[in-house]
């Protein structure tokens, strides 16, 4: 006995259906791989609930700190490429972590699909309200006749970095003192148990509302949220630019047409103008024009892999 074609046709169609990866209804996480509390942590939160409304589905937050993403990232590396497992990743994931560890769980240039860029947050130079710490010029006399502590998230992580670079700006005066991430170290900062700290504007301008003072911004030029704040180059420190670019990624052997339904997605919400406010009061960075999308995302891991892999290997950081 021959099946009608309609039963065919309705049989073939719900054997799809069950077969379709992610489909709009099933929900995704998202990986936050450092400390909550931290800069990562603020944006994954930020931009969870606007994708969710461009997705269609419910979009919750994983936080998963650990070996500066490490463990997140062997999570993600887990799970099945359905497209229901997202990652934040920032240059401590995609660029530091490759030239500073001798054996790393993942390969940052293999192992992802990237999404798009979601943000880029300049750093900041804060300084705790009790340290009498006011600006770069009593900052170096501190740092001539100690004690100095400055805040540093794990080895590798962008605060890390950021204390590095300061440490060296200053003769290496000072001691870098190290926490879980960057939400620790600040909220120590803001107790005052720490004197300075390299942060990210997105958690850096909120501090400077609870007691935390802003002294110099690592960006060529000034933020709007905080136009008093002179640069490091106008207060006579010499640090490189160092802006942490916040990437969206799906496990390498994603699907195409997942890739691009995300991607989509990421653009919608990059729209909100209730989040674009939200982003912009923080004096963080949205992409323009060709910063957008997947191959956009996978030419700036490639390219500050490279730039970050130069430094590490110069400044012998391992």
């Amino acid at each position: 006995m021959s099946v009608p074609s309609l039963t065919r046709r309705s049989m073939l169609a719900g054997l799809a259906l069950t077969a379709a990866p992610a489909r709009a209804t099933e929900p995704v996480t998202l990986l936050i791989p450092f400390a909550a509390g931290g800069a990562t942590d603020r944006l994954g939160r930020m931009i969870a609930p606007v994708l969710a409304r461009a997705l269609d589905a419910p979009v919750t937050v994983e936080v998963m700190p650990g070996e500066t993403g490490q463990r997140a990232m062997r999570h993600l590396m887990a799970q099945p490429a359905d497209g229901r497992t997202l990652i934040i990743g920032n240059p401590a994931l995609f660029a530091f972590n490759p030239h500073l560890f001798a054996q790393l769980a993942y390969d940052p240039l293999a192992d992802l699909a990237p999404i798009g860029l979601i943000a880029t947050n300049p750093m900041v130079l804060l300084a705790s309200a009790t340290s009498g710490i006011t600006d770069v010029a009593a900052l170096r006399r501190r740092a001539q006749q100690g004690p100095l502590t400055i805040g540093s998230a794990g080895r590798g992580s962008a605060l890390f970095m950021g204390g590095v670079m300061l440490m060296r700006a200053l003769g290496d005066g000072g001691e870098l003192v190290t926490y879980p991430g960057g939400g620790p170290a600040l909220e120590d900062l803001q107790s005052g148990l720490l004197d300075v700290m390299v942060d990210q504007a997105i958690t850096a301008i909120p501090a400077t509302h609870l007691g935390a003072r802003a002294i110099a911004v690592l960006h060529p030029h000034r933020l709007p949220e905080l136009a008093t704040v002179p640069t490091a180059a106008e207060a006579g420190l010499t640090l490189p630019n160092l802006a942490i670019w916040n990437i969206l990624a799906l496990r390498a052997g994603t699907p195409e047409p997942l890739i691009q339904r995300m991607a989509r997605a990421l653009e919608a919400s990059l729209g909100d103008e209730m989040l674009a406010r939200s982003l912009a009061a923080d004096s963080v960075i949205t992409p323009e024009g060709t910063e957008h999308g997947p191959a956009a995302a996978a030419a700036l891991i490639r390219a500050e892999h490279a730039r970050w892999g130069s430094f590490i290997r110069t400044a012998r950081l391992q």
